[in-house]
């Protein structure tokens, strides 16, 4: 154990945490935490320690505390680059699952305190000790009324001119205080902060690519929801349940399925890369891309599936676009058109089989 030394507790804490993994899909629920404390660690300008991640939060620690203008930046920055992710991930994701189509209800508070801090060596990490560190943890539950807000402890002279007001408009300054057991009553200031949600700039719209006059289109009714439907087809792990001609679906990288995500999709001797390009979603309708990039002399193979909801029924619609690699494959065409025509077909059956058995 080390002697105690003033030292900065930096602590960004997720807003919605237990309501959100409660409620909705762990698996999902669980990635999409995971990469925004990525986020949080990643938006630290000052070099700070991380003494410990708990679920929904992260304790930092540094000794060379800066100044209470630049620790509220460094909240701004985190808070920005925290809601950029979730704007981003709600116009890119493919899932409609509830934790997907909920992550944007999460925001961030933060607690910034400073005060004297043993630290106890374990192997190579350091573990905080002392009662400003519990205080710094007990100052997450408090009355303020607001979820997103920068919590500033009196150990920090927190005032118009530390942090320098009019060049932040968006600052103001509200006072609060709580009585802990065992600690006392503590004064602290604190900042909303939910205005900077307005800096945020809009992520770009999902578009498709046009296709060509000659692609070929096909229809089909399906007797089941098209929640149901789509769930089945756009998840990766339900499409192998569905098409026994799969054998294995590699997601790469860690993320979730979604725009621009990459998947390869072994079906017999063949190993298929393919693109996510994105979903749209209208009145009644969901509309979902993927993009073949090669595959048997051919190239840019686009399918586009509409899923429109009739009521207890769903019509599906897929047009599949794609172009040939050589002359010798243009002869061709016609052998290939009806090809991917009948592959196309026979995942749909088996799509309408499942689909209708799960909805009985």
């Amino acid at each position: 154990m080390t002697n105690s030394k003033s030292t900065l507790l930096y602590i960004p804490d997720i807003s919605g945490f237990t309501d959100f993994v409660n409620k909705t899909e762990i698996s999902h629920s669980r990635h999409i935490i995971s990469e925004l404390l990525e986020i949080i660690i990643d938006s630290d300008k000052f070099g700070m320690s991380v003494s410990e991640i708990e679920g929904d939060a992260i304790l930092f620690f540094k000794e060379d505390i800066p100044s209470v203008s630049d620790l509220i930046e460094q909240c701004q920055h985190t808070f920005i680059n925290f809601h950029s992710y979730l704007r981003r991930y709600d116009t890119e994701r493919i899932c409609r699952c509830g934790a997907c189509e909920t992550a944007t209800n999460l925001s961030l508070k933060f607690i910034v305190h400073k005060g004297d801090v043993e630290k106890i060596n374990i192997k190579d990490h350091q573990k905080l000790h002392g009662s400003d560190v519990i205080l710094a943890h007990r100052l997450l539950k408090n009355s303020i009324p607001e979820n997103e807000y920068i919590l500033i402890t009196d150990q920090f002279k927190l005032n118009s001119s530390s942090i320098g007001i009019d060049k932040k408009e968006w600052i103001s300054i509200k006072r609060g205080s709580e009585t802990y057991k065992n600690l006392g009553k503590f004064d602290y200031s604190y900042i909303p902060i939910k205005n900077l949600l307005k800096e945020l700039i809009k992520p770009s719209q999902i578009s498709f690519p046009g296709l060509s006059p000659d692609l070929i289109t096909i229809e089909k009714t399906i007797h089941a929801p098209v929640d149901l439907i789509y769930e089945n087809f756009t998840n990766l792990d339900k499409r192998m349940e569905w098409n026994e001609d799969i054998k294995e679906i590699i997601l790469h990288g860690k993320s979730l399925n979604k725009t621009g995500s990459l998947h390869t999709c072994l079906v017999g001797n063949d190993s298929l890369d393919i693109e996510s390009i994105g979903r749209m979603e209208h009145k009644d309708q969901i509309v979902y891309g993927e993009r073949l990039n090669e595959f048997k002399g051919l190239r840019d193979i686009i399918s586009i599936y509409t899923f429109e909801k009739k009521e207890d029924q769903t019509l599906i619609k897929i047009e599949v676009d794609f172009k040939i690699k050589s002359w010798f494959g243009k002869l061709m065409k016609p052998m290939v058109r009806k090809m991917l025509k009948k592959r196309t077909e026979d995942g749909l059956k088996k799509l309408k089989k499942v689909s209708e058995k799960y909805a009985a």
